[in-house]
This record gives C-alpha cells, sequence and structure tokens, in this order.
C-alpha cells in the first residue's frame, strides 16, 4: 500500500512539473513583440502624385554611404512621375507637365549635414499627342560647372531620342544655393508612335 501512495505521489509531481503543450497568454497585457536586430529603412521623404501633379520632398542627410542621397531624390520622382503619366495615358487621361509652374527649393545644401530638398511638378490637361508619357532629369548636387552639366545634358538627350518621338521639352532650374538640374518631358515612342 505505502509502494502505491508513493507511486502515486511521485506521478502526481511529475504532472506539476512538465511544461504546459498549450502556450501561455501573456499576463497584464504584456508586450508580446519580438526583438529583431534587423533596422528598419530610414523614410526621408513624403511624396504626393495625382492628376494634378508631383509634390514631394526630401529631408535627411544630404550624403551617406550611398553617396548623394538627397539629390537621388530626383531619381525617385523621375521614376514615379513617368510611371504615373504613362498609366494615365492608357487610362485616356492625357497629362502634359507643366514646367513653368514647377519649385525647386533646397535648404542647407552645404554637403555637410541635413538637407530639405522641395519638387514640385504641376501637370495639365492635353491631347494624346501633347500629353507627355516620360521625364528625365539630369543634375549636379555638388556645384559642377555648367559647361560639364551641358554636355551630359547633351548626352541625356541623345539617349532619349530612341525611346522618344516628338520634340522634347527641357528646363533648367537651380535653388538659391547653387543646386543645379535639368528636367526633360518628352513623348514616349510605345505610347505615343501614333504622333510626331
Amino acid at each position: 500500500m505505502n509502494y502505491f501512495f508513493s507511486t502515486l505521489l511521485m506521478i502526481g509531481l511529475f504532472w506539476q512539473c512538465t511544461p504546459s503543450k498549450t502556450p501561455s497568454k501573456p499576463k497584464n497585457n504584456e508586450d508580446k513583440t519580438v526583438q529583431s536586430d534587423v533596422k528598419p529603412t530610414p523614410i526621408y521623404d513624403s511624396i504626393v502624385l495625382n492628376d494634378q501633379g508631383f509634390k514631394g520632398y526630401y529631408q535627411g542627410p544630404e550624403f551617406n554611404e550611398q553617396g548623394d542621397i538627397a539629390h537621388q531624390f530626383s531619381n525617385k520622382a523621375a521614376k514615379q512621375i513617368g510611371n504615373y503619366l504613362k498609366e494615365a495615358y492608357q487610362k485616356k487621361t492625357y497629362l502634359k507637365i507643366d514646367f513653368k509652374h514647377t519649385k525647386v527649393i533646397t535648404k542647407g545644401l552645404d554637403q555637410e549635414d541635413s538637407v530639405y530638398y522641395l519638387l514640385e511638378i504641376p501637370f495639365q490637361p492635353a491631347g494624346p499627342c501633347s500629353a507627355h508619357t516620360g521625364i528625365e532629369h539630369c543634375g549636379s548636387w555638388n556645384y559642377q560647372p555648367k559647361l560639364f552639366l551641358n554636355q551630359r545634358l547633351k548626352k541625356q538627350k541623345q539617349s532619349l531620342t530612341n525611346m522618344s518621338v516628338g520634340k522634347m521639352e527641357c528646363r533648367f532650374f537651380t535653388s538659391n544655393e547653387g543646386f543645379q538640374e535639368y528636367w526633360i518631358a518628352f513623348h514616349h515612342k510605345d505610347y505615343q508612335n501614333g504622333c510626331k
């Protein structure tokens, strides 16, 4: 009989020490997040893009390990604007870039800390052949002499002739701090090949 009670006591103790197979619920709303070594990529820009145009800014480091990261905002803007214009064109919403009312503003452009770079490129309604379906830029963040910038622009325009039809529209912009950039709007031949 003592053997029976001893065995029963041992089973009871073993049963209480066995870990539960169901996860325990956190008590008192404990934080359930898992710590991770992965750091999120910082977001330095804000963009609004619709049929009225592109409005966006970059605010953050001027340079980092990727180079002139602030000026790379122009690459992002050109890509998003170009995609938007093409999608709008396919939906028969014909839009033209309004360089006359385009704004380019920089603050803190000194190649040291952080910078603010604002870009506003409005759109206008247009006809199927006057609409723009492509945009590109060619600029300098490092106070490059205009002679070199113009040489780069010439090469850029020559490369665009392979994918465009009709006349390109080009406008030069600069900020009070010496930022310089050419923006080029064109008619992409994959969308407007019937236009001349």
